[in-house]
């Protein structure tokens, strides 16, 4: 709440509009060495700040390029699926849309836990409850991060190449990069796809 009311009233005062008050934002992570730390630790801390992961990689593209934009992603989520698979760990209670999602998935996850970890994934599904669902029921961490990293791979690309796709953010109107933009879309559904056959391949014991 405070760093929202706090970008809220800087915006307020320099009589910034909501694109503009994104474009200093990504000039303050270009500016200096600081700006990767920076945006690895809001990455991190998301769940806390409610900040949503897609606009995180968008931001990192159009801050980092796509490589960078990438690496620096993948890093801050796998922060912040870590904070929230803990706080799984801790917790013995299931709620609502949780105890569905548990009844679905939580036999594949306990069976196969990289498999299923992978499916959640790339199904696209809520970052942070899939977190706190793992973490809720158990699954060892290293099969976690390695099925986040993975089943997170082909969302991150596409996320962050979608604003990599869009330049020249802080020197005039930003210009659209149809190839990159066509590439995320791609990706997108391919992941969907994949995620698809995945879990058909999973509930058939294969």
């Amino acid at each position: 709440a405070l760093v929202v009311g706090g970008l809220q009233l800087y915006a307020w005062r320099e009589m910034l509009s909501l694109g503009e008050l994104v474009q200093q934002l990504v000039l303050a992570c270009r500016s200096g060495p600081a700006g990767p730390l920076l945006f690895v630790g809001v990455a991190a801390l998301s769940p806390l700040l409610l900040v949503p992961a897609a606009l995180l990689g968008g931001l990192a593209g159009a801050c980092f390029g796509p490589a960078l934009g990438i690496l620096y992603t993948l890093i801050g989520c796998n922060l912040s699926a870590l904070l929230t698979y803990s706080l799984g760990r801790l917790s013995r209670q299931e709620h609502g849309s949780l105890a569905r999602l548990c009844a679905r998935y939580g036999p594949t996850l306990q069976r196969q836990p990289l498999l299923g970890v992978i499916v959640l994934r790339l199904s696209f599904l809520p970052y942070d409850p899939v977190n706190y669902l793992v973490g809720l029921l158990h699954v060892r961490p290293w099969p976690f991060l390695l099925g986040n990293t993975l089943g997170s791979l082909p969302g991150v690309v596409a996320i962050v190449l979608a604003g990599s796709a869009v330049g020249g953010m802080g020197k005039g109107a930003p210009l659209l990069n149809p190839a990159l933009l066509l590439a995320a879309l791609g990706l997108m559904a391919a992941s969907a796809a994949l995620a698809l056959v995945l879990r058909r391949r999973s509930d058939r014991g294969v």
